[in-house]
């Protein structure tokens, strides 16, 4: 048996069902889901931008240089002030990047 079983039709005009198709396909939702978390209450936000696995894959790396770099802390007591430096830039790089198209 569906959990759903109340249907309530809905009429829209052109221009209200253009804007409706327009919001789901930001959303990445299916316009059912999309309608009901509206519904909800839920704040809906735009999936991710093209380069948020690009991003993803940035900060990663990010993350395995920095345990590589406290990896030789650890062993040699020890790390070049130029690897700090460098790792303390790629993480202000990754955060402005983040801070501007998020």
């Amino acid at each position: 048996m569906r959990k759903r079983n109340h249907i309530i039709p809905l009429h829209l005009n052109k221009k209200e069902l253009a804007h409706l198709e327009a919001q789901v396909k930001l959303s990445g939702l299916a316009r059912e889901e999309f309608l009901r978390s509206l519904i909800m209450g839920a704040q809906l936000q735009a999936r991710p931008c093209t380069h948020h696995a690009d991003l993803l894959h940035k900060a990663a790396g990010l993350c395995n240089n920095a345990n590589q770099l406290a990896k030789v802390a650890n062993t040699y007591g020890e790390v070049s002030q130029q690897s700090v430096e460098e790792m303390t830039s790629i993480a202000r790089a990754v955060w402005k990047e983040v801070k501007e198209n998020w």
